[in-house]
């Protein structure tokens, strides 16, 4: 759909005779930044609209391919030096960066539970609860072969975590073109102007019919 929208905006700058309603350009705005600004004759601030927004959609796909891609190597990296299946979720990831294995974790989560539960309140039913509910099982496990490979995997997972803040960064960067540029439509679109359309059809001396066209930088 979008596609189409830009190629009918390309032909519309390219024969802009007839004049589109006014809501029209903060519509098209909002769609594709610049793009009202070019009908309506500013074609550098157009320009730079859709160039920032085309940058924008392409660092905004580069870095979502780095999120898939980075959050495939962690997987597989997990896999390959931790023993872990590929489809676990990610709060697991989340403790194979803090411990070399899964025995660890159970070891630590079983501490503070007998402290709090048996020595604090003395309540074993919600002692045996609280590690039915936070132990890893078995089939859970996890040992990673050595520090160095734990390390490596928290790099792959900061990389991931860098690329999607990236990858937010550069939504944000559209969003925002894309207010300023339907802002900036809404105002050009109501102010009176009383130079001909960029292009039209005029009469010279002799009568005879010409096609003038008007390019602004």
């Amino acid at each position: 759909m979008k596609p189409l929208f830009v190629t009918l905006c390309l032909l519309a700058l390219v024969f802009p005779i007839a004049a589109l309603p006014r809501i029209t350009y903060p519509a098209m705005s909002a769609l594709v930044p610049g793009s009202a600004e070019l009908l309506l004759g500013k074609h550098t601030r157009g320009g730079v609209m859709l160039g920032a927004d085309l940058v924008a959609l392409f660092a905004w796909s580069s870095y979502k391919q780095d999120v898939k891609d980075y959050t495939n190597r962690s997987k597989r990296y997990a896999n390959i030096y931790a023993g872990t299946g590929l489809d676990i979720p990610d709060w697991q990831y989340q403790d194979m960066q803090s411990y070399l294995s899964s025995d660890d974790f159970n070891d630590y989560q079983e501490m503070r539970a007998r402290n709090y539960y048996l020595i604090y309140t003395y309540d074993p039913d919600g002692y045996a609860e609280y590690l039915s509910r936070n132990l890893y099982t078995d089939e859970e496990a996890w040992h990673w072969q050595s520090a160095e490979h734990q390390k490596e995997f928290r790099n792959l997972r900061r990389k991931k975590q860098r690329s999607a803040q990236y990858q937010s960064l550069a939504l944000g960067a559209l969003l925002l073109n894309r207010a300023i540029s339907t802002v900036d439509a809404l105002f050009l679109s109501k102010r009176p102007s009383s130079k001909p359309p960029a292009m039209h059809i005029g009469f010279n001396e002799d009568k005879t019919m010409m096609l003038h066209y008007t390019l602004e930088f």
